[in-house]
């Protein structure tokens, strides 16, 4: 397995920042990015994993709230009318 540790710090230093800015898009693109590993392992983690194998409806479940939740805080952020007319 390849290990990022740099980019692990990263993301977590920018997680943190867009905490204290109030920014929403880097938490939007962290969801967006979950959904492509998910996808390509069929393995996805809510509470614990949850294969596709096994439970495929929970699983397209969180995969679609994920990839929603991901838009929707991108857009917020960089549309803010858009959202606010179509989405919200």
């Amino acid at each position: 397995m390849k290990h990022n540790r740099p980019l692990n710090y990263i993301a977590f230093v920018t997680l943190i920042a867009a905490l204290f800015l109030g920014w929403q898009w880097p938490w939007g693109l962290l969801f967006i990015y979950w959904v492509v590993p998910a996808i390509k392992t069929g393995e996805a983690h809510l509470l614990g994993p949850v294969e596709r194998e096994q439970d495929p409806f929970l699983f397209w479940a969180i995969v679609t709230l994920w990839t929603l939740f991901g838009v929707v805080m991108v857009l917020a952020e960089f549309a803010p009318n858009f959202t606010a007319i179509y989405i919200l």
